[in-house]
C-alpha cells in the first residue's frame, strides 16, 4: 500500500508538471532559454578568466546580447564582462561605450549598474598622478600599459625608492617581443570636462640605459630616449591636439622636468597621456600633473623641457 502511494505521488507530480508546462509552453520555453543563457555566460567567463581566451569569450558575450530572449540579469552581466574584455585588449573607447549602454539600458540590474558606474567614473579625470597608491613592484593603479594583463607587471612597476619625490614613482620598460623595443605607461579618460580649455601636462623623467638584464649587462644605445606624450581623440576617432616630444626627447640620466601644453578640441571625446621608452632603456616617471591653465599662461611656452 505504501509503495502504491509513493508510485501515485510520483505520477501525480509528473502529471501536474506536464499540465503546467503544456498549459503555458511559453513559460517553459523561457525557463529553458534562461538556463541556456546562464550556461553560456558561465562558459564565457571561464574562457575569459581561467583560459585567458578573450576573443572566444567575447564571441559568446555577443551571442548572448544578440539573443533578445536572454534574461536581463544575464545580458547585463555579459555586457559588463564584454567591457572588461575590451579594456584588457586596450580598446578603451569601445569598453566605455559598453558601460554607457549598460547604465542606460539596464538600470534595474543594480550589481552590474554599480560596477559600470565605477568604471565610467574612473574615466572622468586623471588618477594617481603622484603615485601615492599601489604596491611597489606592481602596476600603479590608474595607469596601464597597452598589453595583455599577463605582460603588464613586467612592463611597468611602482617604486618607492630612487624617485624624484619622496612619495613614489614608476619605471617603464620596453617590451622585448616587438620589432621596435619600446614601452608605454599611460592613462586615458573622458575629455568632457576639458573641451575648449588649455591644459598643461608636466612630469619628471629620467632615462636608465645601463642596467643588468638577467645574466647580461645592458649597455646604452643611441636609440635610447624617453618622451612624454599627450593625444586628444575627437569624434569618429579623429586625432586632435597631439604632442609626443619627438623633437625634444629626454636622454639624460638625471631627473628632467618635461611639459606639454595644448588646447583640447571642442569635439574631444578622450584624452590620452603618458610616457614612452624607445630603444630598450628604462624610463622613470614621477610627480605628474595635469592642469587647466589660462591661455595667457600657456602663450610663452607650449611645449618645453627643463
Amino acid at each position: 500500500m505504501l509503495r502504491n502511494r509513493g508510485y501515485f505521488r510520483t505520477w501525480f507530480t509528473y502529471a501536474v508538471y506536464m499540465l503546467v508546462f503544456t498549459a503555458t509552453p511559453e513559460r517553459g520555453a523561457k525557463a529553458a532559454v534562461g538556463r541556456d543563457a546562464d550556461v553560456q555566460l558561465e562558459a564565457a567567463i571561464h574562457k575569459e578568466i581561467v583560459m585567458g581566451d578573450l576573443a572566444g569569450a567575447m564571441e559568446i558575450y555577443r551571442g548572448i546580447l544578440a539573443d533578445g530572449a536572454a534574461p536581463r540579469p544575464v545580458a547585463a552581466k555579459a555586457l559588463l564582462q564584454m567591457g572588461q574584455c575590451l579594456e584588457k585588449l586596450g580598446q578603451s573607447e569601445e569598453a566605455y561605450a559598453k558601460y554607457q549602454r549598460l547604465v542606460s539600458e539596464y538600470s534595474d540590474q543594480s550589481t552590474e549598474l554599480t560596477q559600470a558606474r565605477v568604471r565610467l567614473a574612473a574615466w572622468s579625470s586623471p588618477r594617481n598622478l603622484k603615485f601615492e597608491e599601489g604596491i611597489p613592484g606592481r602596476m600603479p593603479p590608474g595607469w596601464r600599459v597597452p598589453a595583455l594583463p599577463e605582460d603588464s607587471s613586467r612592463l611597468a612597476e611602482l617604486r618607492r625608492q630612487d624617485c624624484h619625490s619622496d612619495v613614489g614613482c614608476a619605471v617603464v620598460m620596453a617590451a622585448a617581443n616587438i620589432p621596435r623595443p619600446e614601452g608605454t605607461l599611460m592613462q586615458k579618460f573622458s575629455a568632457a570636462a576639458y573641451r575648449g580649455k588649455t591644459v598643461r601636462l608636466r612630469a619628471w623623467l629620467r632615462l636608465d640605459s645601463l642596467f643588468v638584464d638577467g645574466p647580461t649587462l645592458r649597455l646604452p644605445s643611441p636609440e635610447d630616449r624617453a618622451q612624454l606624450w599627450l593625444k586628444v581623440i575627437r569624434t569618429n576617432h579623429r586625432v586632435g591636439f597631439s604632442d609626443n616630444m619627438d623633437d625634444r626627447p629626454v636622454r639624460a640620466t638625471e631627473w628632467t622636468r618635461c611639459e606639454i601644453t595644448g588646447e583640447i578640441d571642442e569635439d574631444a571625446e578622450f584624452i590620452n597621456f603618458g610616457v614612452i621608452t624607445i630603444g630598450g632603456g628604462k624610463v622613470w616617471i614621477d610627480d605628474v600633473s595635469f592642469d587647466v591653465i589660462g591661455k595667457a599662461e600657456a602663450g610663452p611656452a607650449r611645449s618645453t623641457v627643463h
